[in-house]
């Protein structure tokens, strides 16, 4: 039996319903896994590290700041930005020095080889 670590809402990734969703763990690992009544399931690998996500869940924190760029219509995931169901809070923040990198992440937020030109600053 598997331990549910969380109960959450995803979409489908087929037709993009909102679809309830489990994280658990497995193999030291933490997997999605969520079934589209039209689509069936999938299983998604969500941390690689069950550890480590259970440590940084230990620093969750909302934010305060309100901040609403979009209108609250459909709800999420569907009302994509800022929108008035939301509280942001600075938790994590990135400075890319760099573009070079040779890995190749298809989830890589900073689009690292992507655009053909290398920047990287001086040691100066």
């Amino acid at each position: 039996m598997k331990e549910v670590i969380e109960k959450t809402l995803s979409i489908c990734p087929r037709c993009f319903k909102r679809i309830p969703a489990i994280l658990y763990e497995e193999d030291g690992k933490v997997f999605m896994e969520k079934t589209c009544p039209e689509h069936g399931r999938f299983k998604d690998l969500y941390w690689s590290d069950a550890q480590l996500y259970r440590k940084f869940n230990r620093y969750e924190y909302v934010g305060s700041i309100q901040v609403t760029h979009t209108k609250r219509e459909k709800g999420c995931p569907y009302d994509c930005g800022l929108c008035p169901n939301h509280k942001t809070a600075t938790v994590l923040a990135n400075i890319d020095l760099t573009n070079r990198c040779n890995l190749n992440c298809p989830i890589c937020f900073a689009n690292a080889g992507k655009t053909g030109v290398v920047y990287e600053p001086t040691f100066e």
